[in-house]
């Protein structure tokens, strides 16, 4: 199964284009190749925020990140963003796995609650990985 054989770890700047590659899947935005190394400073200067790639050989096959927010009363909340599994490789379980490894991140930064927003057509997806239907989300572009 190719699941066992998928390594999750900490992105790296090398592995940048991949991941904005991957990204185009479930968003238009791309970034000019020459912003890279700004816009990585910029990412990776945010200490609460955790983006993991699962790799497959050297192939990067899926990304997501957790932003841990603190709240106003002390707790901390994790925010699931840009799951994404390339297109040759989904029904896998390696969303899944990405979606595990968040999960500890933030257990592991004092997360009580995870948070995320998607479109109608992956809720059973999420459904499967413990995520329940919680109110509605909403977004406003400039």
């Amino acid at each position: 199964m190719v699941n066992s054989l998928i390594k999750v770890s900490p992105v790296k700047k090398e592995q940048m284009a991949e991941v904005i590659e991957l990204l185009q899947s479930i968003s238009e935005f791309k970034p000019k190749s020459d912003q890279y190394d700004r816009i990585w400073s910029d990412f990776n200067s945010q200490p609460n925020v955790h983006s993991i790639v699962a790799v497959l050989g050297d192939l990067v096959v899926g990304y997501g990140s957790v932003i841990i927010e603190t709240k106003i009363r002390g707790g901390k909340i994790g925010h699931i963003e840009d799951i994404v599994t390339h297109s040759k490789f989904r029904k896998q379980g390696i969303g899944a796995t990405i979606l595990d490894a968040l999960y500890e991140i933030g257990r592991e930064n004092g997360s009580f609650k995870f948070a995320l927003a998607c479109k109608e057509h992956n809720v059973s997806f999420y459904e499967k990985c413990a995520y329940e239907l919680s109110g509605l989300s909403m977004q406003r572009y400039k």
